[in-house]
């Protein structure tokens, strides 16, 4: 009997502990003392640009080409184009028809013939113009969106290196392979980190 009644004492004192450990906020182990891992919280996505904003006095002008292949299917990125300052305003007054914007991402389909520019060059004759659904620029600082019905959801947040773009324009040596802009991207839900690009005048 004195057994009895010392088994059911140390069950008492067992539960007490638990109560007042769980009462405290620790994690109640099991008998073995594993303590279940906390899971971690959700990441917070990056939110994305509402309207259309640049800060004034910004000149970006110029083609900016990946450094590395950015291809979804057949679609190869060539290069992401922004136009000249007075085209942002337009686009910010509401001028915003034609196949032009402040900002463009031109696509090829590499299985497409192969025609020719009106300088004589080789192109594709199969291409994809990827205007902005909303963007936001300044100080640098880089993030766009866009939409096509073949590729579906463009997001775009990168850093302009202001002083690499300052000696690629002025034509310095070396200066046509510099980085000037980083950036990652998602084209259609597929991501792309860690990109580089290089600025070029054009003709």
């Amino acid at each position: 009997m004195r057994n009895l009644w010392t088994a059911v004492a140390l069950a008492a004192l067992l539960a007490a502990c638990n109560q007042s450990s769980s009462a405290s906020g620790e994690k109640a182990t099991s008998d073995s003392g594993f303590v279940p891992p906390v899971e971690p919280a959700a990441a917070t996505p990056t939110p994305t640009p509402a309207g259309f904003s640049h800060v004034k006095g910004e000149d970006l002008f110029g083609y900016y080409m990946p450094v590395t292949e950015v291809k979804v299917g057949n679609f190869r990125l060539e290069n992401v184009t922004f136009a000249p300052e007075d085209d942002f305003n337009k686009w910010e007054a509401g001028e915003q028809g034609g196949p032009w914007g402040p900002i463009m991402f031109d696509f090829v389909d590499v299985t497409s013939q192969k025609g020719e520019n009106e300088l004589g060059q080789p192109n594709y004759t199969k291409t994809i113009r990827v205007l902005p659904t909303s963007y936001k620029i300044g100080g640098g600082n880089l993030q766009f969106t866009g939409t096509d019905v073949t590729l579906g959801q463009i997001q775009f947040d990168g850093t302009i290196d202001t002083a690499a773009l300052k000696r690629a324009r002025a034509g310095e040596q070396g200066a046509e392979t510099e980085t000037v802009l980083r950036t990652g991207l998602s084209i259609g839900g597929k991501p792309f980190k860690n990109l580089s690009f290089t600025w070029y005048g054009g003709d």
